[in-house]
């Protein structure tokens, strides 16, 4: 898809995948005002519509995932504490709505991943980078602090030890040693990253949702809800996908699962 002259984020669908594209090439994808108070909407449609079974975010084109917010916009949209204090909530209601999504997310990342760009990515289920992906938190170089719980979500990733050292430093990480930390699943080229996310879609889709939720709820701060997770679980064992993941393992042949 071919980048636009307005900033703005791109839809798209690949059967089952839904891809959300964020394009302003000029600004390595940082992401405008308007780009941040549009995902939240985005996202939610996205994880209801049911043939949907996994949403990836992605950068447009090949130099950045996101380089965070446009910062161009900062002498009219922050110019006062008030502006200030809207834009900062806008940007977190933004990266908490990847958080609330149901299915299973991924970022994608090409080039350069930075600033709230990254806690976009942090807030993925799953992390896949190309060879030429760039990671860092440049806070320190601008004399700003981000979200706590953006940090929290960092440290369980690559604990607390590199976590600090991000932040310290606000060094770049190439790809390979955001791998050996912790900070993404892997590095594939794009047929490979195809391959896998093919391979999650083909999968019970009921499945992947019990599985994140009890993941998630076990790293949260406010303790596990385990009738929430339960329930996930008996909808599994209740539903038609059950019933068809035990008729293909007995006739030895893949399953066709619907999500229901």
């Amino acid at each position: 898809m071919p980048s636009s002259s307005e900033p703005r984020l791109h839809v798209s669908r690949q059967g089952p995948l839904a891809i959300v594209s964020m394009d302003n090439a000029a600004r390595l994808n940082a992401l405008t005002f308007d780009m941040w108070s549009s995902l939240p909407g985005v996202l939610a449609g996205l994880d209801q519509h049911p043939a949907v079974r996994m949403i990836v975010l992605q950068g447009q084109g090949e130099k950045a995932f996101a380089s965070g917010s446009d910062i161009s916009q900062f002498e009219k949209k922050r110019s006062s504490p008030e502006d200030a204090a809207l834009y900062n909530a806008t940007v977190e209601r933004a990266v908490d709505a990847v958080r609330l999504v149901k299915k299973p997310t991924v970022a994608r990342i090409r080039g350069y991943c930075l600033g709230g760009g990254l806690a976009l990515a942090l807030y993925c289920d799953l992390r896949y980078a190309a060879a030429n992906a760039v990671f860092s938190i440049p806070a320190a170089k601008l004399g700003l602090a981000y979200n706590p719980f953006w940090l929290q979500r960092l440290t369980w990733l690559v604990g607390p030890a590199v976590a600090k050292e991000m932040l310290y430093t606000a060094q770049r990480y190439d790809s390979q040693s955001a791998q050996r930390i912790g900070l993404v699943n892997a590095v594939l080229d794009e047929r490979e990253i195809d391959d896998r996310l093919g391979g999650i879609c083909e999968l019970a889709p009921l499945t992947h949702i019990a599985s994140k939720l009890a993941v998630d709820q076990s790293c949260s701060v406010q303790g596990m809800e385990e009738s929430v997770c339960r329930a996930a679980v008996a909808l599994c064992f209740g539903s038609s996908d059950y019933i068809e993941g035990r008729k293909a393992f007995a006739e030895k042949r893949a399953p066709r699962f619907t999500g229901s």
